[in-house]
Protein backbone atom coordinates (compact mmCIF):
# COMPACT_ATOMS: atom_id res chain seq x y z
CA UNK A 1 0.00 0.00 0.00
CA UNK A 2 3.02 2.12 0.62
CA UNK A 3 3.83 2.24 -3.17
CA UNK A 4 0.18 3.09 -4.26
CA UNK A 5 -0.20 6.11 -2.06
CA UNK A 6 2.51 8.22 -3.89
CA UNK A 7 1.15 7.19 -7.19
CA UNK A 8 -2.37 8.61 -6.24
CA UNK A 9 -1.18 11.66 -5.33
CA UNK A 10 1.06 12.05 -8.50
CA UNK A 11 -1.86 11.27 -10.79
CA UNK A 12 -4.19 13.65 -8.74
CA UNK A 13 -1.72 16.47 -9.31
CA UNK A 14 -1.57 15.67 -12.78
CA UNK A 15 -5.51 15.44 -13.16
CA UNK A 16 -5.43 18.95 -11.42
CA UNK A 17 -2.69 20.28 -13.14
CA UNK A 18 -4.46 19.81 -16.74
CA UNK A 19 -7.90 20.91 -15.47
CA UNK A 20 -6.90 23.82 -14.59
CA UNK A 21 -7.27 26.99 -17.32
CA UNK A 22 -5.31 29.85 -17.96
CA UNK A 23 -7.24 33.14 -16.66
CA UNK A 24 -5.73 35.07 -19.96
CA UNK A 25 -7.23 32.93 -22.21
CA UNK A 26 -11.24 32.72 -22.00
CA UNK A 27 -12.95 29.47 -21.93
CA UNK A 28 -16.36 30.71 -23.23
CA UNK A 29 -17.84 32.95 -25.90
CA UNK A 30 -19.10 36.50 -24.51
CA UNK A 31 -22.82 35.87 -23.66
CA UNK A 32 -25.46 38.33 -24.56
CA UNK A 33 -27.95 39.78 -21.96
CA UNK A 34 -32.06 39.53 -21.35
CA UNK A 35 -34.30 41.56 -20.58
CA UNK A 36 -37.59 40.59 -19.63
CA UNK A 37 -40.80 43.34 -20.23
CA UNK A 38 -44.17 42.68 -18.47
CA UNK A 39 -47.30 44.42 -19.21
CA UNK A 40 -50.99 44.20 -18.05
CA UNK A 41 -53.97 45.83 -18.80
CA UNK A 42 -56.99 45.76 -15.94
CA UNK A 43 -59.87 47.86 -14.86
CA UNK A 44 -57.44 51.05 -13.77
CA UNK A 45 -55.90 50.73 -17.97
CA UNK A 46 -53.47 49.72 -19.63
CA UNK A 47 -50.05 49.50 -17.20
CA UNK A 48 -46.87 49.25 -20.57
CA UNK A 49 -43.30 48.61 -19.92
CA UNK A 50 -40.59 49.95 -21.47
CA UNK A 51 -36.68 49.44 -22.45
CA UNK A 52 -34.29 51.51 -23.91
CA UNK A 53 -32.04 49.79 -26.57
CA UNK A 54 -28.81 51.07 -27.21
CA UNK A 55 -28.35 48.77 -30.53
CA UNK A 56 -29.73 45.83 -32.08
CA UNK A 57 -31.39 43.20 -30.43
CA UNK A 58 -34.37 40.64 -30.96
CA UNK A 59 -37.41 40.78 -29.43
CA UNK A 60 -39.65 37.70 -28.73
CA UNK A 61 -43.28 37.53 -27.25
CA UNK A 62 -42.79 35.35 -24.78
CA UNK A 63 -46.48 35.08 -23.28
CA UNK A 64 -50.30 36.73 -23.94
CA UNK A 65 -53.12 36.17 -21.88
CA UNK A 66 -56.46 37.43 -21.33
CA UNK A 67 -58.89 36.32 -18.58
CA UNK A 68 -61.74 36.38 -20.99
CA UNK A 69 -62.22 33.01 -22.91
CA UNK A 70 -62.19 33.17 -26.24
CA UNK A 71 -61.72 36.57 -27.26
CA UNK A 72 -61.46 38.15 -30.33
CA UNK A 73 -58.63 39.77 -31.38
CA UNK A 74 -56.49 36.63 -29.84
CA UNK A 75 -54.40 38.31 -27.33
CA UNK A 76 -50.43 39.02 -28.55
CA UNK A 77 -47.50 41.73 -27.70
CA UNK A 78 -48.50 44.73 -29.31
CA UNK A 79 -44.38 46.79 -29.87
CA UNK A 80 -43.18 50.18 -30.55
CA UNK A 81 -39.66 50.03 -31.37
CA UNK A 82 -36.96 51.57 -33.23
CA UNK A 83 -38.49 50.51 -36.72
CA UNK A 84 -41.64 48.75 -35.73
CA UNK A 85 -44.63 49.25 -34.85
CA UNK A 86 -47.38 46.72 -34.34
CA UNK A 87 -48.59 43.19 -32.78
CA UNK A 88 -46.70 40.20 -32.44
CA UNK A 89 -48.05 36.99 -32.03
CA UNK A 90 -46.90 34.58 -28.85
CA UNK A 91 -43.84 33.02 -29.81
CA UNK A 92 -42.58 35.28 -33.08
CA UNK A 93 -39.68 37.30 -33.00
CA UNK A 94 -38.56 40.44 -34.41
CA UNK A 95 -35.33 42.10 -35.05
CA UNK A 96 -34.86 45.50 -34.24
CA UNK A 97 -31.01 47.21 -35.66
CA UNK A 98 -31.52 50.48 -34.16
CA UNK A 99 -31.16 52.50 -30.70
CA UNK A 100 -34.08 53.35 -28.74
CA UNK A 101 -36.63 52.86 -26.95
CA UNK A 102 -39.29 49.75 -26.73
CA UNK A 103 -42.89 50.24 -25.43
CA UNK A 104 -44.87 46.49 -24.56
CA UNK A 105 -48.62 46.95 -24.50
CA UNK A 106 -51.01 44.13 -24.44
CA UNK A 107 -53.47 43.86 -27.47
CA UNK A 108 -56.83 41.66 -26.88
CA UNK A 109 -59.55 42.14 -24.49
CA UNK A 110 -60.39 42.16 -20.45
CA UNK A 111 -57.82 41.89 -17.68
CA UNK A 112 -54.58 40.98 -19.84
CA UNK A 113 -50.73 40.35 -19.12
CA UNK A 114 -48.23 40.10 -21.63
CA UNK A 115 -44.65 39.42 -21.31
CA UNK A 116 -41.90 39.63 -23.92
CA UNK A 117 -37.95 39.09 -23.44
CA UNK A 118 -35.45 41.46 -25.49
CA UNK A 119 -32.17 39.78 -25.89
CA UNK A 120 -28.78 41.80 -26.22
CA UNK A 121 -26.36 40.03 -28.73
CA UNK A 122 -22.71 40.03 -26.74
CA UNK A 123 -20.06 42.28 -28.19
CA UNK A 124 -18.40 41.61 -31.22
CA UNK A 125 -14.63 40.71 -30.59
Amino acid sequence: MKVLYPAIVVLSLAVSGFSATDPLVPQRAPRGKVQALQATSDKAGVHPATANITGPVTITCVNAASETPNSRPAPSCHLVAPGFKGNLDRGKTINVTGPGAVTLTCNGQGYMRCDARVDIPPPSK
